[in-house]
């Protein structure tokens, strides 16, 4: 155990976790449209599990919205390679509350299927 951290790191990367795979079933029906990384951080708390906080902007009913996103990590190393390989202006697929523009996430399963070329729901 001690390989993977801290118990505190190890707990809190489960919760967030969970969390996130908890949004993903949410945001399912959400409309797919691409959006334009902007910036990345990568988050390392005294207390916690690492994460990247994913910046981008997207296009929503003519007007330009921007959002983020956070990604839980185990460890810190992982979570650099994975910012860095989100460079500005990155295309990215996101899913966009049809209700809510201003709520959106992004989801590494979403990137799989390739980033939709206009704002056209995808499913």
């Amino acid at each position: 155990m001690a390989a993977l951290g801290s118990p505190d790191r190890i707990l809190m990367y489960l919760v967030k976790s969970a969390r996130r795979a908890f949004d993903c079933f949410i945001s399912s029906n959400w409309e797919r449209t691409r959006a334009s990384v902007t910036d990345h951080n990568v988050l390392d708390p005294f207390i916690g599990c690492p994460s990247v906080k994913l910046h981008y902007k997207f296009d929503s009913n003519g007007r330009s919205i921007k959002g983020w996103d956070v990604i839980p990590f185990i460890n810190l190393l992982p979570a650099k390679a994975y910012a860095e390989s989100f460079p500005h202006n990155h295309p990215a697929a996101i899913r966009v509350n049809p209700k809510d523009p201003q709520k959106s996430r992004f989801f590494e399963q979403d990137q799989k299927g390739g980033v939709p070329t206009s704002g056209v729901p995808t499913k």
